[in-house]
């Protein structure tokens, strides 16, 4: 099943400030600094547990702003697909939120992968993979 959101702009003004993932970042030969990488997610946060609607939140200078984002079950196995505008792109650092909704009928390890897709070609660029724990409910 593949559920799909567009952009949303979200406040999250309970949860403590974010700090940069500690993600692996594919394909990378080395660690960069964080304001060196194209696209830098601040939450989740690797090995958070999730629960639908997932907010995705992070930082990216991508062509047209615009961050893809997908989340896969254990198996990789695509439960949701979606999308979230930057507010600034294709040269500056830009802000990027959402709501992502997906369904698991139980607990299991996960990834959330946010990417630019190539206008070229459709392949995954910059792609940032965030291992999670995904959980039913919400």
């Amino acid at each position: 099943m593949v559920a799909a959101v567009g952009c949303s702009q979200l406040t999250d003004e309970l949860a403590p400030p974010p700090t940069p993932s500690t993600a692996t970042v594919e394909p990378s030969a080395s660690p960069s600094e964080p304001s060196n990488d194209a696209i830098v997610v601040l939450r989740p946060q690797p090995g958070e547990f999730v629960t639908s609607p997932v907010i995705v939140r992070g930082e990216a200078d991508l062509f047209e702003a615009t961050v893809s984002i997908r989340i896969l079950d254990a198996a990789g196995v695509e439960l949701a697909a979606a999308f979230a505008t930057a507010t600034c792109g294709s040269g500056c650092r830009g802000e990027f939120v959402t709501e992502v909704f997906f369904f698991t009928p139980l607990r299991q390890d996960g990834i959330i992968e946010v990417f630019e897709s190539s206008a070229e070609d459709g392949s995954q660029l910059h792609l940032v993979r965030i291992p999670v724990v995904l959980a039913p409910g919400g």
